[in-house]
Order: structure tokens, then C-alpha cells, then sequence
């Protein structure tokens, strides 16, 4: 579990970029060298990253297996800092444009690596509450660029109208990405890669390095995980790996896990999270507040965002990714059509818009507070654990693609729906975010104190989609015969109750 805590640095990429633009898409500064554009263009310019997402993520499912985990982390920084250099020297929206997609490529492949390595390497007692920690760093990120974003605003009266105010904040993105590559050799490759690739040698070793305590790759304990490890590889070795066969039914049920992985990622974006984060000091101007207040209740917005996503550590194992994902819709759903009903308030009822404008900040707070308790880490941390090993790097990166696909999208038609629709547009989050409530329930299976072993038995005992009433059914695959029974018999014979 050691191995896990280099990137924590690395966990600051992905949102680091959101808490920085939220903050500047308003700055006179900013709007001046870009020619004034308008409600459309500014979406674009901002949603642009979102671009370079997505391909990050493409390239991440075509490719991301072929260097390791590790490597794949290195390379993705190398790309972020490039992108990074473009944005903060442009003097053009074409380069401005051109260095968000290419910061995003970075990031979208570092969506997909750091969960899967994090997932492969730690103990299933533990996996949730790393992965947890992990996305919760990264909201330090959006803390930390909402506080300098307010610095450089109102605290340097020195830069008032100059464009050091988003200059220096973008350039602040590249301080992370030397720190990744200096812990790197500090770690250890996924053994579950490893053994993918047929470096099986080497699993026992690695196992042994995350393990500690004194054990080596004699440890009985450790020899057995290997031999788990490696025959399960070797299993999937065997069966057909046509491309129709990774997006179809069989055995490992390899179209069934992409479409909910992908799910997670769709609904983790349609709550309206990234309209909230890229775009909160519009959002609280609109509802009433003036610049400087609605800077600070952006950064008290991030701290409530930071505390919500760090709670589900004291009980993501117990309470499990389901039920966690399900208190999310619920509460994010209800924050929602509150700020709708506050927005409602302030139009028709000019007298009360002070009041409502407030409790309106107020549910912008408790959204984030709420997101980052249900979804912030679950959709990572799911997508990581839901695929076959064979197919978790593109399991991970199909999830990448409806998040960032999801996510251009929002931050896109924000502008333009929060001109035409006002307040209504808040319902738009309500409605999607608490449909996935009953969708959650019945189609998703359990996945918190099951090694990733397991997960392959449990779709092979249960291939139908509504799994409402098994899903917390565990199949055990800690007998190696277990993978490669060759009679047609069920792997249910394995399962024991894990409720």
C-alpha cells in the first residue's frame, strides 16, 4: 500500500484544471486577449480540455496496456506539462485551444491509469479507501487553485487588469508532474499487468514488495496470490480475444461490464458537477452575490467539495460502491431542485431574492458536500474493479470516455443554458441524477471486499442484468481449479454470502 502514495502528487492533475478556470473565465484580462468571445466560444474554449480528454481516453483503450501502468503515468505527465506551456503562452484563442486538448490527452490517460494501478496493488480490504484518498487529493487540487485564484484576483492589486492574473495560476500546473517522476522508481509495477503480459516471475516478488511485514516470494501467503493471480491470466489467455468477443456476452460477460462501467461515468457527469466547478462564481452572481463574495463562497464551495469526498473512507468497505452511489443521486438530485426552486424564487419574487439568493449558495455547497460523499471516488474507483483483466484497461477507459464526453458536454451548453433556461436549468441535473437511482439498484453488482479474481466468477454465475437481489452475492475464486474447470459446471458452487 506504500507503493500507492506517489501519486497522490499525480492525483492533483485531473481537477486541478477545473478549480483554475473556474476562476478565470470572468477575468476582464482573460476576455480582453481572446477578443471578447461569446457565450458559445467561451463554452468551447473551456470544454476544449474536455476534448483532449477524450482522447486521452481513446488512446488509453487502444494503447494503454502496451507500456505498463507506470510508464503509462510518466508519459501522460510529460504530456500534461506541454499542454500546460502552450495555455499559459498563448497569446491566441487557436493556441490557447490547441494546449487544452493537449493537456486533456495527458489527463484523460491519467483517468485511466491511476485507479487501475491503485485497484491492482492494494489489498481488497483496502482498495476503496485508497482510492478514495486518491480522488480526494484531487480536490486538494481544486482547493488550492480556488484559493490562488482569489490571491491573484483581490490580493495583488499589483496585477488588476494584467494578465499575470491567468497566466500564473495556468502556469502553477506544471509544479506537480517533476514530483511524479521523481517517486516513480520508488514503485512497483501492477503484478496483475505483470502477469497479463507474462512477466509471471515477477508477480510473487512484486506481491511480496506491497505486502511488507517481512513477507518474500516464499511467503505461503504470497505464493498463493500469485498462483491466483497468474492462472487467472493464463485463463483469459484462453478465451477467444476477438475484438466482437470484448464487446459481446461470453463468458466474461466483457459488453456487460463496458456498458455499466461507462454508465458510472455518464452519471457521475450529469449530475451537473463540472457546471457547478468551471463555473461557480457565475453561478452565485446570478443567484445574487457580488464578485468578491462569490469568489469566496467558490472557495468554501471547494472545502465542502474536499470534506464530502474524505468522509466515504470511514465506510466505503462496509457500506460497499452500491449503496454509497445511490446516497449520491439521492442527495445531489434533491441539492439540485433546490437551487432550481431558489432561482424560481428570486425571479418571480423580486422582494425575497436576497433570501433565496443565499439559500441558494447555500445548496451550491451542500451539492458538492454531496457529490463528493456519493460519486466523487465511486465512479474511479468502480470502473477499476467491474472489468475482466484482460479488459480492465479498456473497461477504465470506456468509463474515462462517457465522464469526459459527459463532462465537454455540460461544461458546453452551460453557458447557453444558464442564458435560456435560467433556473430551470438545474432540473435538467435533478431529473437524470435521480433516475440512476433504480438503475444503480438493479443492475449493478457489489463490489467492496471481493478480490477482482472474484468479480470474474460472479458475472460467470450471473449473466442476466437484473442482479438487484445477488448483488452482494460473492463467488469464490480462492480455489485455482475454480479458473479452469473445463466440464461447463457453474462457478455458483463457489458462492458463500458475503451480506
Amino acid at each position: 500500500m506504500v507503493q500507492a502514495y506517489p501519486f497522490t502528487t499525480n492525483s492533483f492533475l485531473p481537477y486541478s484544471d477545473q478549480g483554475v478556470m473556474g476562476g478565470i473565465v470572468s477575468l476582464p484580462s482573460f476576455i480582453n486577449r481572446f477578443d471578447n468571445p461569446d457565450p458559445g466560444l467561451l463554452g468551447f474554449m473551456v470544454a476544449s480540455y474536455d476534448i483532449g480528454c477524450l482522447l486521452g481516453a481513446v488512446v488509453a483503450f487502444f494503447r494503454g496496456d502496451k507500456f505498463g501502468r507506470r510508464w503509462a503515468i510518466v508519459y501522460s505527465c510529460i504530456v500534461v506539462i506541454i499542454g500546460a506551456i502552450l495555455q499559459t503562452s498563448a497569446y491566441s484563442r487557436a493556441q490557447y485551444i490547441v494546449g487544452r486538448i493537449v493537456a486533456g490527452v495527458g489527463v484523460g490517460c491519467i483517468s485511466v491509469t491511476v485507479p487501475i494501478y491503485v485497484s491492482e496493488c492494494a489489498d481488497p480490504s483496502w482498495r476503496g479507501i485508497l482510492v478514495v484518498l486518491e480522488t480526494t487529493i484531487v480536490i486538494v487540487g481544486i482547493a488550492i487553485s480556488n484559493f490562488t485564484n482569489f490571491g491573484f484576483v483581490y490580493s495583488r492589486p499589483e496585477l488588476d487588469g494584467k494578465e499575470g492574473q491567468w497566466r500564473t495560476p495556468l502556469g502553477l500546473q506544471m509544479a506537480f508532474p517533476p514530483f511524479v517522476f521523481l517517486l516513480m522508481p520508488f514503485t512497483v509495477e501492477s503484478p496483475r499487468w505483470l502477469a497479463a503480459v507474462g512477466r509471471t516471475e515477477e508477480v510473487a516478488e512484486v506481491l511480496a514488495r506491497l505486502q511488507g511485514r517481512g513477507a518474500t516470494a516464499d511467503t505461503p501467503e504470497i505464493r498463493e496470490q500469485a498462483a491466483i493471480i497468474i492462472q487467472t491470466a493464463a485463463h483469459e489467455a484462453e478465451v477467444d480475444s476477438s475484438w466482437k468477443e470484448s464487446f459481446a456476452g461470453g463468458e466474461l460477460q466483457n459488453l456487460r461490464r463496458l456498458i455499466l462501467s461507462a454508465s458510472t461515468g455518464f452519471f457521475h457527469q450529469a449530475t451537473g458537477i463540472n457546471v457547478v466547478i468551471y463555473y461557480a462564481p457565475v453561478i452565485l452572481r446570478q443567484i445574487g452575490l457580488n464578485d468578491r463574495m462569490a469568489y469566496i463562497m467558490s472557495c468554501i464551495g471547494s472545502i465542502c467539495f474536499l470534506i464530502g469526498s474524505a468522509l466515504p473512507v470511514l465506510w466505503v468497505e462496509r457500506a460497499g460502491r452500491r449503496k454509497t452511489m445511490m446516497l449520491g443521486a439521492w442527495t445531489c438530485g434533491i441539492c439540485m431542485g433546490m437551487i432550481a426552486a431558489t432561482g424560481a424564487v428570486s425571479k418571480n419574487y423580486p422582494s425575497h431574492a436576497f433570501a433565496a439568493g443565499w439559500a441558494g449558495a447555500a445548496f451550491v455547497l451542500a451539492f458538492q458536500f454531496s457529490f463528493g460523499i456519493g460519486w466523487n471516488s465511486m465512479n474511479w474507483l468502480y470502473s477499476a474493479e467491474i472489468g475482466s483483466l484482460r479488459m480492465r484497461n479498456k473497461t477504465a477507459a470506456t468509463q474515462c470516455f462517457l465522464h469526459w464526453s459527459t463532462n465537454f458536454l455540460t461544461v458546453m451548453v452551460a453557458p447557453t443554458g444558464f442564458a435560456t433556461l435560467g433556473w430551470k436549468f438545474y432540473l435538467v441535473w435533478m431529473s437524470i441524477t435521480l433516475a440512476a437511482i433504480p438503475y444503480l439498484w438493479l443492475c449493478f453488482p457489489e463490489t467492496a471486499g471481493r478480490t477482482l479474481e472474484q468479480m470474474d466468477d460472479f458475472f460467470r454465475a450471473y449473466p442476466q442484468w437484473n442482479i438487484g437481489k445477488v448483488a452482494y452475492v460473492k463467488v469464490d475464486s480462492s480455489e485455482p481449479t475454480s479458473f479452469s474447470e473445463k466440464d461447463g459446471s457453474s462457478p455458483a458452487k463457489h458462492i458463500e454470502s458475503s451480506c
